[in-house]
């Protein structure tokens, strides 16, 4: 066992569980160095550890927990973590068909996963204020209202009911990554909190730029591979944007960029095919 992280540049530090480690050593080491977040990933550790009793004291104790490379089929696996407040689960599996429900981790806050079928509660979490999800298949899913969610990542989901995103009423932040089932965003002005907004790989969308206009409360923009647009102007609307990037852009039709520079206190990176400028 060793402390360690995810990323060099991240300040939060792990517990990362290693072969032939014992449940009593890796208890000792993490009360020795203070520290409650765990690393379990498949290519480090025997992920038998999973099934042992030994190890349950460890695992309740855990508040970050960074899963990889494992195949989830119990959910008792999740379930010894019942006090973690963030989940991040990387390159793992849940080829098992016992249900997941969300609603046994009472002090859950964030999750960063790849989807299953399995899962139950995930949209409705009383406590969950962030949740990133890879593979959304539930085809024509109605997301239920919700109080409690600030933050969204979809990737690569099937088709949903679109507007019924907005019934995250105070969705602060979202992130809609290779979705070609998005046409229409108009709804996204029902979001009265929303700040931040990501559109990548969503090129089938219409009027993005004018529906995007329309969200009074965005200080953030970031566009990527979204095609053409006719025309940037109608951003002006939005008096409190603070950040717009547009990255492998198409063509931008009337090819005007030069009211960026008088919106004040904008920082704008713009890289369409016939338009490139920046004031970073």
């Amino acid at each position: 066992m060793f402390i360690g992280s995810t990323d060099k540049e991240r300040l939060d530090n792990f517990l990362i569980i290693e072969e032939n480690d014992s449940a009593s050593e890796v208890f000792k080491f993490m009360e020795e160095k203070n520290v409650n977040n765990l690393i379990v990933d498949a290519n480090l550790c025997n992920i038998s550890i999973l099934d042992n009793v030994d190890f349950y004291q460890i695992f309740e104790k855990a508040k970050i927990v960074h899963l990889a490379n494992i195949d989830l089929k119990k959910s008792s696996y999740l379930y010894q973590f019942k006090n973690a407040n963030r989940f991040e689960i990387k390159n793992c599996k849940f080829s098992g068909k016992e249900p997941i429900n969300f609603h046994e981790f009472s002090n859950l806050e964030e999750i960063f996963t790849i989807y299953s079928k399995r899962f139950e509660n995930l949209f409705n979490h009383p406590k969950l204020k962030t949740l990133f999800i890879e593979g959304f298949n539930s085809l024509d899913f109605n997301f239920p209202l919700n109080n409690v969610l600030e933050s969204l990542s979809l990737e690569k989901s099937a088709e949903c009911k679109w507007s019924t995103l907005s019934n995250f009423k105070k969705l602060k932040a979202l992130y809609l990554v290779s979705i070609s089932s998005i046409t229409d965003i108009s709804w996204l002005s029902n979001l009265s909190y929303l700040e931040d907004i990501e559109l990548t790989y969503c090129k089938k969308i219409e009027n993005c730029i004018e529906g995007i206009s329309n969200i009074s409360s965005l200080k953030s923009v970031w566009l990527a591979y979204m095609g053409n647009f006719d025309s940037l102007k109608p951003l002006t609307k939005l008096t409190k944007l603070k950040e717009l990037t547009i990255e492998s852009g198409g063509k931008l039709v009337d090819k005007d960029i030069s009211f960026l520079k008088n919106i004040q206190g904008l920082e704008y990176s713009i890289e369409m095919s016939n338009c490139v400028t920046s004031n970073e």
